[in-house]
């Protein structure tokens, strides 16, 4: 029932905690944590979520801590007045920069939005569909127009998971396509997005199982703008050994954090084409690891049409002498663009919990570009006199292109903060790997919403090698 925030340093240790806030009084269990300016003053604030004390009818709550010179002042709150069936995705759903929390409500039938700012409520969209419980909303470009779209997770009349797109034009969204689940899928996991073929465009990753205990697990790919699922891993045994997906238990009163079906995504080894995270389990014993899917070339028929394909790493002894791990994900804690792991696991008991951090030690002679995208709400007349350094946007859309070591043109493309809920533990930033062999970017535009300040990189003299390049854009509304 605490918040703890550890600052990074220079030296070490690299994480020294530097403030504390406590819900004691309030929550009977911190189920998430998101920063973000909800009141657009460009200081950082923190968005908890959390199961109420006595709680009977399983809604979410949640508090604002507003932030004040690297800080959050523990008695300056503000609890929100509604309750969430589930946990809130965090969006720019009116563009003007500042952080708004969509979700439904147990005061409304339909989506609702806090608009950051004034911390009004309004309906969000009208819609027939219930939402799925956990959900895997996200706000990202699924539509390739560099604008953020919303993407939600329902349940169709009969109860079947599907996945619609919001179309955002203008500023107005609207919805553009329904696609339903993997007709074999009996477990639905949380969706992700990432460019997996590495052409510039977002498709939709979909682990799961295809019977209810997870013996039969899979990943299932859409590539963008089709309406297609093509399996990209379902070979999950090693030495004949069974690994399957856990399963997500909802409990009516939880005492931990449930932890859906999640792949978290990353390019681990720089080449261009985005890695994943995922939790296994044995499915004839009760361990579960860790494992980075590597993603690489296709090489059956079933993924042909995605043209890569994950590979389960087996052999990383680093990540295998980790017992039962519950959460893994990428992050740079060396500041050099280079992703390593950060694993939570779980030792003899319930609450006895650790954090490892593993380096990453691939050397490859690869090229990276990294993009932090910030608000621009305040450069020079700032509140207390004092120029903050920003703070970083939901949604923003970056993509690059270069040339390959054959001389063909080469994307890549990422979304910054799409996803907030259930654990979505995604970095503020982007890592792009270019690959070994390219040195420069032909072009790389990035936009936020309906911003109009879409801004264009340029880097295309390659007598000038590109090792790391680190890009900071503000934005500024128009």
């Amino acid at each position: 029932n605490d918040l703890i925030v550890f600052l990074a340093d220079q030296s070490a240790p690299y994480f020294k905690p530097r403030v504390k806030v406590s819900l004691k009084n309030h929550s009977a269990l911190i189920t998430g944590v998101v920063p973000g300016d909800y009141d657009g003053d460009s200081q950082m604030d923190v968005l908890l979520t959390y199961l109420p004390k006595n709680h009977v009818d399983g809604g979410l709550s949640a508090v604002i801590f507003w932030g004040k010179n690297q800080t959050l002042d523990p008695n300056n709150m503000t609890m929100l007045n509604r309750t969430f069936q589930d946990e809130p995705l965090i969006m720019d759903f009116n563009g003007d920069l500042i952080p708004d929390v969509f979700g439904v409500t147990h005061e409304a039938s339909q989506p609702q939005i806090l608009l950051g700012g004034n911390l009004s409520w309004h309906p969000a969209l009208t819609t027939k569909s219930k939402m799925r419980i956990p959900h895997s909303h996200a706000f990202i470009d699924l539509t390739e127009d560099f604008t953020a779209d919303l993407f939600l997770t329902t349940l169709s009349a009969t109860g079947t998971s599907q996945f619609e797109i919001w179309e955002n034009v203008d500023g107005n969204f609207s919805s553009r396509t329904v696609l339903e689940k993997p007709q074999n899928m009996m477990v639905v996991g949380q969706s992700a997005f990432a460019d997996f073929d590495g052409d510039g465009h977002m498709d939709h990753l979909l682990p799961g199982c295809e019977d209810r205990g997870c013996q039969r697990s899979a990943i299932y790919l859409a590539r963008s703008g089709t309406e297609q699922w093509v399996p990209v891993l379902q070979d999950f045994s090693n030495k004949g050994t069974l690994w399957g997906f856990v399963p997500f238990v909802q409990e009516q009163h939880p005492m931990e954090i449930p932890i859906p079906i999640t792949l978290r995504i990353g390019d681990y080894n720089m080449d261009g084409y985005s890695d994943a995270l995922a939790i296994l389990k044995n499915t004839s014993g009760s361990s579960q690891q860790a494992f980075l899917l590597e993603n690489v070339p296709c090489t059956n028929a079933s993924c042909e049409g995605a043209h890569r394909m994950f590979r389960v790493c087996w052999e990383l002894p680093d990540l295998s002498h980790i017992r039962e791990a519950q959460v893994a994900t990428f992050f740079d804690i060396y500041e050099d663009g280079i992703l390593d792991i950060v694993v939570l696991s779980r030792g003899h008991t319930r609450s006895d919990l650790a954090i490892h951090a593993l380096k990453n030690n691939f050397e490859a002679d690869a090229y990276f570009v990294k993009v932090i995208v910030l608000s621009g709400l305040c450069s020079n007349d700032c509140p207390r006199k004092i120029t903050p350094f920003g703070v970083n946007q939901p949604g923003p859309y970056i993509m690059y292109t270069t040339v390959d070591a054959n001389g063909y043109p080469k994307n890549g493309s990422a979304g910054q903060l799409s996803q907030s809920a259930h654990l979505a533990l995604q970095l503020p930033y982007s890592v792009l790997g270019l690959g070994r062999s390219a040195n420069f970017l032909d072009h790389s535009p990035f936009k936020h919403l309906n911003s109009e300040s879409g801004i264009e990189l340029n880097c295309n003299d390659s007598n000038q090698e590109l090792r790391e390049l680190l890009v900071v854009a503000w934005l500024e509304q128009s």
